[in-house]
């Protein structure tokens, strides 16, 4: 899932300043919408799933249905909260 994601819509480590753009952490099903350049928070791997800071859930959901053959919907993502930071963040998906 993680190479699908990353092949399609480009990979970026939490940390790592980021463009414009809605990024999803497929660990956690979170999105973060960054409105201005900015850096991701430090929670393993992102994919920017569009170029937009304002995309909705749903357009959302249906991008990555399209890459991965699931049928996510928009509740099957939230907004990225102090909750989804991971205690150790370790090397993204290198600590596999």
């Amino acid at each position: 899932m993680l190479d699908q994601l990353e092949f399609a819509f480009g990979r970026y480590n939490g940390g790592q300043t980021a463009p414009i753009g809605s990024y999803l952490n497929p660990r956690t099903l979170a999105i973060q919408q960054l409105s201005s350049d900015g850096v991701l928070p430090l929670d393993g791997t992102w994919v920017r799933v569009d170029p937009s800071a304002s995309q909705t859930l749903a357009n959302i959901a249906s991008s990555v249905n399209a890459v991965l053959g699931t049928g996510y919907s928009a509740a099957s993502f939230h907004t990225q909260a102090a909750g989804d930071l991971s205690g150790n963040p370790g090397q993204a998906s290198n600590d596999a």
